[in-house]
């Protein structure tokens, strides 16, 4: 009986050693690019970084390049309007001033009025449509976010090196999640108060 135990473990052993060991976790597709960066390092508490496939990655890189760039324009042109500053002069052929342009976006309600929102939304959806056009794509391949008929007009990332130019890229998307965060927060301070303790009473409606 002894000797068959024995006979037994030492198969159970050399079965064991045919066994692969247990593949290390993958890391996940957006662990080992740009967008972790301290404090969090690399957060993603909602799963999306195991969505889909590299296309599906790439698309959500892009989308948030694109909503980062949005957010930035949305709230220096908050904080301008909100210190009171305008362009000069008339903005259509009525004579009606950028003077009277309320702030925030009563100034949407504004323009929506006078046709003026739909030259916005003519012009975004043209940039949009453009943008889709680009070779290769990025969803194939292409750098997210690199659109030629605006992408870097005046020079200012020419000549610099590959790792300078993936730290810009990182500080662009962390100003771009901080500015998402901060269009909210103006949108909330003028229209729910006391949303935002921080900014009570700095903006109005």
């Amino acid at each position: 009986m002894a000797k068959l135990a024995s006979i037994v473990l030492a198969l159970a052993a050399s079965a064991g050693a045919l066994v692969a060991p247990p593949a290390p976790k993958a890391a996940t597709r957006l662990s080992a690019t740009e967008g972790a960066s301290a404090p969090l390092g690399f957060w993603d508490p909602a799963g999306l970084s195991e969505l889909g496939s590299e296309r599906t990655q790439a698309w959500f890189k892009a989308a948030e390049t694109k909503h980062g760039r949005v957010a930035m324009a949305a709230c220096t042109g908050w904080i301008v309007t909100e210190l009171g500053f305008r362009w000069p002069g008339a903005y259509d052929l009525a004579g009606n001033k950028w003077a009277d342009v309320p702030s925030g976006l009563s100034a949407e309600a504004l323009f929506r009025d006078n046709s003026g929102m739909v030259q916005i939304l003519f012009t975004a959806g043209l940039l949009e449509f453009w943008s889709e056009l680009e070779k290769p794509h990025y969803m194939s391949g292409g750098t997210p976010g690199k659109f030629e008929l605006l992408w870097d007009p005046v020079g200012f990332t020419k000549g610099l090196d590959a790792e300078t130019l993936a730290t810009k890229r990182q500080a662009e998307t962390n100003n771009g999640r901080l500015a998402m965060i901060g269009a909210a927060s103006f949108w909330a301070a003028t229209y729910l108060d006391g949303s935002v303790p921080a900014l009570g009473g700095a903006f109005h409606n």
